[in-house]
């Protein structure tokens, strides 16, 4: 293999380059290796549906399905992942119609998420940064501002510690897990200032800024949900508790469309455990780019108080 890292808490070993830390060898958690081009078709995968996921047209995203001692991981029309039941021995196949640049965006976020939760971890949708040697996660769905924050943070002083993909162990420790923040355009400015080498375009239309990232594993401190407002002066934070933080945390899932009892039981219990020993707040964040410096230092002193 040409590539060897060390990202959420796994030795991977990789033919191609992804944007996760490097690792210095041992034994693999999971190896991933490139098949033959081929049509990636929308037929139905065969054996039972873990979990997937239809568009608004009602056309498949993706499906995750399990046969016997081969689990597959497909994205019509882009490419599939397969592999054993756990999928820590992964080929994939690209669709020659697609853009093949998609297939490093997809393995370091949705395949190392079904990964993990295959093999009994939880994952969560968040960004997180580190802080005073303690690990601040931003959780939330999809264009709710995990990233932008984690970027601004990170310009602010702070380290990388994951971008969208975020593994945590009972007792709340967290994994570094990306060497990049993938910005929305809308945030581009964050890379103002940024060597060339440290940003780069992705396939799927955002822009990823290379940050200082953390090398060890950290305690979690607490979980921020964020809500950009254009129109607020002030950062303004709640604390959720309970049944409530359980409630709002469980609507990110990192993957959606999840169909197997035993895999939502688990993660249902991991998450009801993790909101019992970690903070959880819902921030209103007045929102940039740019980001007044005390919107950053606000926000970190209300959520650490």
């Amino acid at each position: 293999m040409d590539f060897t890292y060390r990202a959420h808490g796994l030795t991977v070993w990789s033919d191609v380059e992804l944007a996760l830390p490097a690792g210095d060898g041992g034994e693999p958690d999971l190896v991933l290796r490139r098949g033959a081009d081929r049509e990636v078709p929308r037929a139905e995968l065969p054996g039972r549906c873990l979990a997937e996921l239809a568009k608004p047209d009602g056309r498949v995203f993706y499906t995750l399905a399990t046969d016997g001692d081969r689990t597959v991981l497909r994205y019509p029309g882009l490419c599939e992942f397969a592999g054993d039941p756990l999928l820590r021995e992964v080929t994939y196949h690209l669709d020659p119609a697609a853009d093949h640049g998609l297939l490093t965006v997809l393995a370091t976020g949705a395949l190392l998420a079904v990964h993990l939760t295959l093999n009994s971890h939880l994952v969560l949708h968040a960004s997180a940064v580190r802080v005073d040697g303690r690990a601040l996660a931003f959780v939330g769905a999809s264009g709710m501002g995990k990233s932008t924050l984690a970027a601004a943070l990170c310009g602010h002083g702070c380290d990388l510690v994951a971008d969208d993909v975020l593994r945590v162990d009972p007792g709340g420790l967290v994994h570094p897990g990306s060497t990049e923040n993938r910005l929305r355009m809308a945030a581009r400015g964050l890379a103002d200032g940024a060597a060339a080498a440290d940003v780069r375009p992705t396939a799927d239309g955002r822009l990823a800024l290379r940050s200082p990232v953390t090398a060890d594993a950290l305690p979690l401190a607490a979980c921020v949900i964020p809500r950009p407002s254009r129109s607020a002066v002030d950062v303004s934070v709640e604390r959720l508790t309970g049944t409530r933080a359980f409630l709002r945390m469980s609507q990110f899932p990192r993957v959606l469309g999840w169909r197997d009892p035993a895999v939502m039981d688990f993660a249902f219990q991991g998450l009801a455990d993790l909101v019992a020993q970690v903070p959880v707040y819902e921030a209103t964040v007045p929102w940039g780019p740019p980001f007044r410096d005390e919107v950053l230092t606000d926000l970190l002193s209300a959520v650490s108080s």
